[in-house]
């Protein structure tokens, strides 16, 4: 024990604290976050989200996510076709990996085309054994996939019986 604070003695010792004009507190923290450029990424014109990246939050309903900050009525006008669907990525007959390499192309297309709103018919499961495979599949990408950064809402779409779903896109800048 000795040997290490030794060593951590030595290591601290041209250490000094700071002067008080040099130190940050969270207010300029937060002016500074600000100020400083966005971290992120372009691909061709899809952009890939910063180092800490947001996903749609996981509300009470499983198939229902919303991301932080958007309002009950966008989801509302969402479910009622404001924005109206541009592309429709029909799944049925697909296996899990396939339906996801379609939605990776779709979605990067999407989003360089300034897409907002989507519809992703994935099945509600019926011919599936045990559970519905591509429906859960659709939303863990939704909310983890490399484009969660891009979804703003994601919900059933009304009348689909559960077998498809709306997406809201984020705006690209």
């Amino acid at each position: 024990m000795a040997d290490e604070d030794a060593l951590f003695a030595e290591a601290m010792g041209k250490v000094r604290p700071l002067n008080p004009s040099n130190k940050i507190d969270s207010e300029s923290l937060k002016k500074r976050k600000k100020e400083l450029p966005s971290r992120e990424v372009r691909i061709g014109t899809v952009v890939e989200p910063p180092q800490r990246a947001f996903s749609p939050e996981i509300t009470d309903d499983p198939w229902q996510l919303i991301a932080d900050g958007v309002s009950r009525e966008r989801v509302r006008r969402l479910g009622a076709g404001r924005p109206p669907v541009a592309s429709t990525f029909d799944l049925h007959g697909m296996r899990r990996d396939e339906a996801l390499e379609l939605l990776v192309e779709g979605f990067k297309e999407a989003l360089i085309g300034g897409q907002r709103a989507l519809r992703i018919i994935h099945g509600r499961g019926l011919h599936s054994q045990g559970k519905a495979i591509l429906k859960e599949a659709v939303y863990h990408w939704l909310r983890e996939g490399a484009l969660a950064h891009a979804v703003l809402a994601a919900i059933p779409e009304p009348g689909s019986g559960g077998g498809a779903c709306l997406v809201l896109l984020r705006r690209q800048g």
